[in-house]
């Protein structure tokens, strides 16, 4: 059976970057206002997502590094869904 990789010190620190975002989850929430409440479930779930796909790109680097990189863009692509939510530009 094939060992994994080690994961790089400049991986980890990408994805340790792209998981900060999540910090200003408070200032998300009260840039909030009134939105509907199930917009505001997918908020309180936010920074769980966040977490676990930086946990899961850091186990997925060593067997399979595109899969990595797929979760990285997909937490990015994330962080500026819930600032479009946060703001109030989507009517769903």
């Amino acid at each position: 059976m094939k060992q994994p990789k080690r994961v790089p010190g400049w991986m980890l620190l990408i994805i340790i970057l792209l998981a900060l975002p999540v910090i200003a989850f408070p200032i998300m929430l009260s840039h909030s206002g009134e939105i509907a409440e199930g917009n505001k479930l997918y908020m309180w779930l936010y920074p769980a997502y966040v977490f676990s796909t930086a946990i899961l790109a850091y186990q997925c680097y060593g067997r399979r590094t595109e899969m990595t990189w797929i979760l990285l863009a997909l937490m990015l692509l994330t962080h500026a869904a819930m600032w479009v939510l946060a703001k109030g530009d989507c009517y769903l």
